[in-house]
């Protein structure tokens, strides 16, 4: 049964399948399937098979994780700030209201006065 594939290859790997490929006189396909061949052929004789660095599509896959991460955090810092924001217009507009006994009227003073 055939199946297809589809994978991310980083600019270097991709570099060292083509030179694979021309120096065997094979296209990139065919160079590609006798590599993963040959990895299975080895780990089948009982070899492990080191990978030996990150590759950059993964590294690419951490930093868009890591920023995610960051657009969640000042999403929630700027709620924060408007409620912030808010609580202290709320108050500002409090403080700028009367107190109630500046409220009177003089006749309220005079009337009391007479009594």
């Amino acid at each position: 049964m055939v199946m297809r594939c589809s994978f991310t290859l980083d600019p270097e790997m991709l570099d060292s399948i083509d030179a694979f490929a021309k120096k065997h006189s094979i296209e990139r396909n065919e160079a590609i399937l006798e590599l993963i061949e040959t990895g299975f052929a080895s780990l089948e004789s009982g070899k492990e098979i080191e990978i030996k660095k990150q590759r950059a599509f993964e590294e690419f896959m951490q930093i868009r994780r890591d920023i995610d991460g960051l657009k969640e955090i000042v999403q929630h810092m700027r709620d924060e700030l408007r409620l912030i924001h808010h609580t202290i217009e709320s108050d500002y507009c409090k403080e700028a209201r009367c107190v109630p006994y500046q409220t009177r009227n003089i006749w309220d003073y005079l009337m009391k006065r007479k009594e």
